[in-house]
């Protein structure tokens, strides 16, 4: 069986879908919705789509919607397409919190027509279908929340089409997604907005802002007005995190105040074996097996090079980071492969070629 795809807001992530999708054997045709005719074009032209069109017109024949637009637009939109869907059609989404989204599919979804959130965790700095990516979704974790009582088919359906994105599926229960990423995505945002804002009026601690406070910081320079709608749909987990949170700093500031060494240092232990705990990957919750760090000469094609070098031993590089550059001296980056025989021989070939490496 083909399917029928229809994405509504053809910006990042829809326009990644698109070309996710496409060529991909369970599906038939990609029809394109957006508010934006130039987005369409675009997408089109770069194959995420086969055609544009209206919003009713485009779901009439679809066997699966994906509505990509902002989460405050979604009920509206589910209420414009419910009288043209056809019987066993799935609506699903792809915002960042699901309790409101699932409500405004129970509420509004005809009978026969399957509503199933989807959460892809993935993204980019690069905005609109421009940066569209067709390896978005590759190794990343994409959850999807079926209602209380799902059919076992039309969700066991959407979770083979994303499958076919490259994206690893978890099914979860639509408040449990909301209030796991209220501390691994909303929690860090508003922290990092706290720690920013510490230092209004004060020139001199930006100057001396190094990468710990950057890094730390980076996600701050997000668009407000996006954080506004996620941070108040997710509202009560988000204020039950905070709280936790909350207490978990004056802890920290009554250990200090006593002069609490012992307990200021199992606190610090305590977060540092969590934190060595998280799987490392670029995306997603599945950990590569192995990895191996190599410091690089600053020159065109290194990692072409090293990438060459590895594929002709047959060593697949499932995940790299650049972690550190300067400029005119090199950089050193780390590297992903499926098992420690890989790493191994690796970092021996690496080596033979004048390249510092080692296992992590």
């Amino acid at each position: 069986m083909t399917l029928n795809i229809a994405i509504i807001g053809v910006g990042l992530i829809g326009g990644s879908i698109g070309l996710a999708l496409r060529g991909a054997p369970m599906v038939k045709g990609i029809t394109g919705i957006d508010v934006n005719p130039q987005a369409l074009n675009s997408a089109v032209k770069m194959g995420a789509i086969d055609r544009g069109a209206p919003l009713k017109e485009g779901v009439r024949d679809a066997d699966v919607v994906f509505i990509c637009s902002p989460l405050e637009t979604v009920p509206g939109i589910v209420r414009a397409i419910r009288n043209h869907l056809k019987p066993g059609c799935i609506v699903t989404d792809v915002g960042s919190t699901k309790q409101k989204v699932m409500e405004a599919f129970a509420a509004e979804l005809p009978p026969g027509v399957h509503g199933i959130g989807g959460h892809p965790m993935a993204g980019s700095e690069k905005g609109g279908v421009a940066g569209a990516d067709r390896y978005l979704f590759e190794n990343a974790v994409y959850v999807l929340t079926p209602p209380g009582s799902p059919g076992q088919e039309p969700v066991e359906t959407l979770a083979a089409l994303v499958g076919q994105m490259g994206a690893q599926v978890i099914i979860m229960d639509p408040s449990r997604h909301d209030d796991l990423v209220a501390i691994i995505s909303h929690l860090p945002h508003l922290v990092a907005v706290a720690l920013v804002n510490q230092a209004a009026g004060e020139p001199e601690a930006l100057m001396l802002a190094a990468g710990g406070f950057r890094d730390t910081t980076r996600i701050a320079s997000s668009p407000p007005e996006m954080w506004e709608e996620i941070l108040f749909s997710n509202r009560e987990a988000v204020i039950h995190r905070l709280e936790g949170l909350i207490t978990g700093l004056n802890d920290f500031r009554r250990y200090l105040a006593d002069r609490k060494r012992e307990e200021v240092r199992s606190r610090l232990e305590q977060a540092r074996e969590i934190r060595e705990s998280i799987p490392r990957r670029k995306t997603g919750l599945f950990p590569v097996t192995c990895e191996l760090i190599a410091i690089v000469p600053d020159e065109p094609g290194v990692i072409g090079s090293i990438g060459a070098t590895l594929g002709e031993k047959g060593i697949n590089i499932v995940d790299i980071e650049i972690l550190r550059v300067r400029e005119g001296d090199g950089g050193t980056i780390r590297l992903g492969v499926p098992s420690i025989a890989d790493a191994e021989t690796a970092v021996e070939l690496l080596r033979e070629t004048g390249v510092k490496a080692w296992l992590r």
